[in-house]
């Protein structure tokens, strides 16, 4: 097959080797030209059924299987794309596919089952997620080839896949990927080519997106080919198996490919709109795919440029370095001793290089500006397809997970409930599977185009999960620019100082390809630069070029180092081993596994004996006096000195307390956050989860239903009431006027309550709605109250959210100003603090200012919302819907927004025997 300026030679898979030129251009025309003749030459006739054969390999419901409780959800539903005339009939009468929407319902209503559900229930709310189909309950049974039996569940649509052999269930894995998600996988995979404008068009956001690609990835397809190459050399035998696995898999979704171009019914209907054909699939296509998953949810940092810009603003306010960099460090909260973690052990990392030397910073001269440079990294969340807009924003951190060991088990058996949140997606961007063969034996989920393997899900007698961890892969080091001629270096020069000290050319790239002429992408004055796209990558020795400034005068490139960049994949050696129940047999397995993971996650593990946790990801070792939240030199002196080994990164195995607690929290004590977030402070989310289950582990009771009930309670809990407002309240005092004393009243109310966003009578109004409006009205304006008068124009310059509030993603309350509220009013009411600020802010540390000024925004609240809605209290009703979850629609068909909660995507309930 040609394509393009490049060739694809498919031969013996020992022999050959996948090249393919960078361009991927190719007519539409003779792209479904080619694609039919292959279709019409090679597609597979339907055999006849050889029964015997497909039950011979199908198991029985629950074979090898040793759980004690198995559920899980996933909503809206397995779900799959609808062909054309599907599309059709949908739009003109609402109804989808029965698996497209038939586990929306179940998440949805837990929010108000959740204070008296039973144990009997847990199945109205969860589905049952054994090994295998009972007999009663298949809808559908298939061959993709011979040897590979499908076997979708006519409960909920899931596929149960059985191989003869390894290579048999690969290749069914690809097939149900591509028939449960092409159009989604194909996205994707303009994405992770930077290649978006391609496929939906050069509007502005998807110009925006292929930008930040280039100046976070920019690969060449032999550099996606090589990243497969490199698995062989970090583990022969395992990365000979991932490659294998990963062209077996690509077989399979060609093979759908093929058989929908043969037959319109089985392609989806947004090609027909878009007027465009599927082309072939490559394994580089889910390399790219993995890349954009990694760099979605498995890094941290980045952010040093950022934070020298708030610096720098508080310097214009009449700060020192000094004090301006100490301010920083308050609000940052890198380090504090009072944060929440996975376990109490110390690990220490990154806070132990010494003081900063002064030689190794390299902090531009005009931060704004620069920053506006590097500002074209952060990829849009929206994009533009042709049926309208697409959000394609993952919450980073959102995730949870809540183990109990058998020390406190009413059973004698450890349990979990746990899962990732990935947002909220129609068809969803997770899809399930349930797959079995010589070396496997998993159920779970993946990411369509990566879902060879089973990413998050159980095995015969073992489970896994994880969250994101936000551990600092990333760093931004200035490279000094310089002339080949030895004159003075212009700031746009390709030249640079490289480690050896001498004045080297950078590396550098532009592409070419035309842009899809699409409806939802042409833009609104067409120019010959949205026809002919050009996107350009630049590269030293350390990393990708971000933007150019002056530091002291002199002129320097600012680039991005991220520790995981050519290491994509390597995560694939992992899900070899997790998914045999052979290799893993304990927690030092699914260490040792889990250890070859690059991208930074908290990993979970549970058996019938132990629970486990362990940090994962390729944390760089840095250099003694660095700053680790601002730009270093890129100078061998200031370089990375290696990476944390295994052992040297937070883990723990049935800890002494009986359980652990995860919601994106701190890791260990010494463990320092990222210089991108400055969420790991006393007030985590984490608090929601921990302090009812630690209460009931003393009991040594816990069983299934508890843990339901703990995730269900937090998931609709508003963190600012809960550990925030009883110390704004405490510091503010009783107020003298009776409509602001009302005020306080009900907020105290709502705090006795547990400060819910909830609504358990489902009559479309949040219980204690005066409350929640006035907490929302009031937040922001607290905040200005307390840290503007010290910050003055700096405050809004700060690198980090005020608030996290809920959406139509579903997660909230990370990334917000809780725990440096919450600090500096125990402070200043001389409360017990640890990890004291350098100074207070409130009333600049005068108790009676500081309430003043707290008084005077609520004030401004309460007066806000009479405007709003009237004097009387009660008639203070926040739009409900306003916070809905909303499921992005990536392609024509969408979902009905549901209420929020705060919960993951996919969950898992379970207990082996």
């Amino acid at each position: 097959l040609c394509r393009g300026f490049g060739v694809v030679h498919l031969g013996p898979r020992k022999e050959s080797k996948l090249r393919v030129a960078n361009s991927r251009s190719m007519s539409r025309r003779s792209a479904a030209a080619l694609i039919s003749a292959t279709a019409v030459a090679s597609v597979l006739v339907p055999r006849p059924a050889a029964l015997r054969a497909q039950e011979d390999l199908v198991a029985g419901y629950k074979a090898n299987d040793r759980s004690v409780v198995a559920l899980n959800i996933l909503p809206p539903g397995q779900g799959r794309y609808m062909n054309a005339l599907e599309l059709l009939q949908a739009q003109a009468t609402g109804a989808q596919p029965p698996h497209n929407t038939d586990q929306w319902a179940m998440y949805d209503s837990l929010v108000q089952a959740a204070p008296s559900l039973k144990a009997s229930d847990l199945t109205k709310y969860f589905k049952d997620a054994s090994f295998g189909v009972k007999k009663d309950d298949v809808e559908r049974q298939y061959e993709p080839r011979p040897g590979a039996v499908v076997v979708r569940d006519a409960s909920f649509g899931v596929p149960h896949i059985y191989g003869k052999t390894r290579s048999d269930a690969l290749f069914a894995a690809g097939y149900v990927s591509a028939e449960d998600r092409l159009f989604m996988m194909d996205v994707l995979r303009h994405v992770g080519r930077g290649r978006l404008s391609e496929f939906l068009g050069a509007s502005d956001a998807n110009l925006a997106m292929d930008r930040a690609w280039y100046l976070n990835a920019g690969y060449t397809e032999d550099e996606l080919f090589m990243m497969g190459e490199r698995l062989v050399a970090l583990h022969d035998r395992l990365g000979s198996q991932a490659l294998t696995d990963v062209y077996d898999y690509s077989d399979g979704i060609n093979q759908y490919i093929e058989e929908a171009m043969a037959d319109p019914r089985k392609l989806p209907g947004e090609y027909e709109a878009l007027q465009v054909v599927p082309e072939p699939w490559l394994p580089t296509d889910t390399v790219a795919i993995a890349s954009v998953i990694g760099a979605s949810l498995g890094v941290g940092g980045g952010r040093e440029l950022q934070n020298a810009a708030f610096i720098s603003a508080l310097q214009k306010e009449g700060f020192s370095y000094k004090q301006a960099h100490a301010i920083f460090d308050d609000l940052h909260m890198a380090e504090d001793p009072e944060a929440p973690v996975h376990t109490s052990t110390r690990f220490p990392w990154n806070n132990d290089l010494g003081p900063v030397d002064p030689k190794a910073v390299a902090v531009p001269d005009e931060t704004e500006e620069v920053v506006e440079q590097a500002s074209a990294a952060i990829y849009p969340d929206v994009i533009d397809g042709p049926f309208g807009p697409i959000r394609l924003s993952f919450p980073r951190t959102a995730s949870n997970a809540l183990l109990a060991g058998r020390s406190i088990s009413k059973t004698g058996r450890p349990l979990a409930v746990f899962g990732p949140q990935t947002a909220y997606w129609s068809p969803e961007i997770l899809m399930e599977l349930d797959i079995h063969a010589p070396g496997i034996d998993a159920r779970g989920v993946g990411f369509p185009g990566i879902s060879l393997y089973v990413l998050l899900g159980r095995g015969s007698d073992y489970a896994w999960s994880a969250t994101s961890a936000s551990g600092d892969l990333v760093d931004i080091f200035a490279e000094r620019l310089c002339d080949p001629e030895g004159g003075d270096a212009a700031l746009d020069s390709t030249y640079y100082i490289d480690d050896k000290g001498k004045c080297v050319e950078m590396y550098s790239r532009t592409d070419q390809w035309f842009a899809k002429p699409s409806a939802g992408g042409i833009p609104e004055e067409p120019a010959p630069d949205r026809l002919m796209i050009e996107m350009t990558t630049q590269r030293t020795d350390d990393g990708i070029v971000q933007a150019r400034g002056m530091v002291d005068g002199e002129p320097v490139a600012f680039v991005k180092k991220r520790s995981t960049w050519g290491a994509e994949v390597d995560s694939a050696l992992t899900y070899v081993e997790i998914q045999d129940p052979k290799v893993i047999n304990g927690p030092k397995d699914f260490r040792r596994a889990f250890g070859r993971f690059g991208f930074t996650f908290n990993w979970f593990y549970l058996d019938s004996k132990n629970i486990a946790f362990q940090l994962v990801g390729y944390h760089p070792e840095r250099a003694k006096g660095v700053d680790v939240d601002l730009p270093n030199w890129g100078t061998p002196r200031w370089d990375w000195r290696g990476r944390l080994a295994l052992n040297e990164t937070p883990h723990v195995t049935n800890p002494r307390s009986g359980f652990i607690v995860s919601w994106n929290n701190k890791q260990a004590p010494g463990f320092r956050e990222n210089d991108g977030r400055s969420t790991y402070g006393r007030v985590h989310r984490s608090m929601l989860l921990e302090q009812p289950l630690r209460k009931l582990s003393h009991r040594r009771e816990v069983t299934v239903l508890d843990l339901v009930k703990i995730m269900e309670n937090a998931a609709t809990q508003d963190l600012r009431g809960y550990a925030v407002l009883p110390y704004m309240l405490k510091a503010l005092g009783t107020p003298k006027e009776e409509r602001l004393a009302r005020a306080v009243g009900l907020l105290k109310d709502w705090i006795k309550a547990g400060a819910h966003r909830r609504d358990l009578n489902a009559d479309g109004s949040y219980d204690h709605a005066p409350a929640v409006a006035l907490m929302d009205a009031w937040w922001e304006r607290a905040l200005e109250a307390i840290f503007e008068p010290t910050l003055g124009g700096a405050y809004p310059v700060f690198p980090g959210d005020h608030d996290d509030e809920p959406g139509p993603v579903g997660s909230a309350y990370n990334d917000g100003f809780y725990s440096q509220v919450e600090k500096d009013l125990r402070t200043i009411l001389g409360l017990k603090v640890r990890g004291k600020f350098s100074r207070i802010y409130c009333g600049k540390g005068k108790l009676s200012a500081c309430r003043d000024a707290l008084l005077k925004s609520l004030e401004a609240a309460v007066a806000a919302l009479e405007s709003e809605f009237g004097a009387d209290p009660d008639s203070w009703d926040p739009i409900e819907e306003s916070d809905y979850i909303q499921y992005t629609t990536l392609g024509v068909q969408g979902q009905e927004p549901m209420q929020w909660q705060n919960r993951p995507t996919f969950q898992q309930v379970l207990e082996f025997r």
